[in-house]
């Protein structure tokens, strides 16, 4: 076997584990930066300044569901503001993976790890219609460590496990994109986001 086609088959298992541990990352940092839907402060605050209270950004004149659909749009572009900047890191830092991966292949786990973060993301926003942001992300993250945990043992086809999508099924090692994932995550994220704005906009705070 000559040399480069050894070490490519040598370094396929370890960018796989790699790639299953930044599943978790990818996921976990839509999480966190999921937002709060319209509050802008947890109410668990013993003070809270006119400015930065609830009431205020209700009293302005903008129609809740724009409000909402503005502030996931940003927390959205933030998230692949994030995840673009350290896959192209990544991808400059270690010669292996320029070797290994082409640019289409890069492109296409940046579109993937976005597309399957959308889900996570979306699930955030909608518990933080009914949660304060501790428990928000509280909730939101044992829902991401049940579904890790059903990824690692099998408990999910391959078309809904987006820890795979992104991890070792990703398309830095198939080549291809997950479009079964990709269709799941997206709809995830549109059930999700119509619920919240449908809590929003009915909810009286």
């Amino acid at each position: 076997m000559p040399p480069t086609a050894r070490a490519s088959c040598n370094w396929r298992p370890g960018k796989s584990l790699i790639l299953d541990s930044l599943s978790f990352f990818w996921l976990l940092a839509s999480l966190t930066l999921a937002g709060n839907g319209i509050r802008t402060e947890s109410s668990l605050r013993a003070v809270k300044s006119i400015e930065g209270s609830l009431f205020f950004t209700l009293s302005l004149p903008v129609s809740r569901l724009k409000l909402f659909s503005s502030r996931v749009i940003f927390g959205m572009l933030v998230t692949a503001g994030i995840i673009v900047t350290i896959i192209g890191v990544t991808v400059l830092i270690f010669p292996e993976v320029r070797a290994q991966a082409n640019a289409a292949d890069a492109l296409s786990y940046a579109l993937t790890v976005l597309s399957c973060s959308t889900a996570e993301y979306s699930l955030s926003t909608l518990v933080s219609t009914f949660l304060d942001q501790q428990w928000q992300v509280f909730v939101a993250m044992i829902v991401l460590y049940g579904l890790r945990w059903l990824s690692g043992n099998g408990g999910l086809p391959p078309s809904l496990d987006l820890f795979h999508a992104i991890g070792s099924g990703s398309p830095l090692l198939t080549h291809a994109l997950p479009w079964p994932a990709i269709a799941f995550s997206l709809s995830v994220t549109a059930i999700c986001l119509a619920a919240a704005a449908a809590v929003i906009q009915r909810k009286e705070y």
